[in-house]
């Protein structure tokens, strides 16, 4: 099955329903709005061109957790090939959905607190300055 979206928040529903998900806008230099992140977390495997923008780090790290977490490739024979193996062998496309699934939970999980954390330092800090100033 083959989606083309054009619209905000449906591609993640998208994701869902799709074994692979070729992220078409990488194999052409000067696109940007890979949702390699959103493909990830739905368990798909990831299929990408090297024009991956600023997911260029998350996808080093991804590949870093699990080198089958997100497939590079740089030619149409090789996109051929990586989407048809996953789909004729279930092991391998469980393999590359689980990969793809925890490569993504171990980068985000701290992402939450994180932001939390940050956001109270900057509120206390602003806080404490009012508390000064006064």
């Amino acid at each position: 099955m083959w989606w083309t979206v054009d619209t905000l928040g449906e591609l993640r529903h998208l994701y869902t329903t799709s074994s692979v998900a070729v992220i078409g806008g990488s194999f052409l230099p000067g696109l940007a709005g890979h949702n390699i992140p959103e493909a990830a977390a739905a368990g798909c495997a990831v299929l990408t061109g090297h024009h991956v923008g600023h997911f260029s780090h998350m996808v080093k790290e991804m590949q870093c957790l699990n080198p089958l977490s997100v497939i590079q490739v740089s030619s149409t024979l090789e996109l051929e090939e990586a989407i048809m193996e996953p789909l004729n062998d279930a092991n391998v496309l469980d393999g590359r959905h689980m990969a793809a699934k925890q490569a993504f939970h171990a980068l985000s999980s701290g992402i939450v607190v994180n932001v939390w954390n940050l956001l109270n330092f900057h509120v206390l800090r602003v806080s404490l300055l009012k508390k000064k100033s006064r």
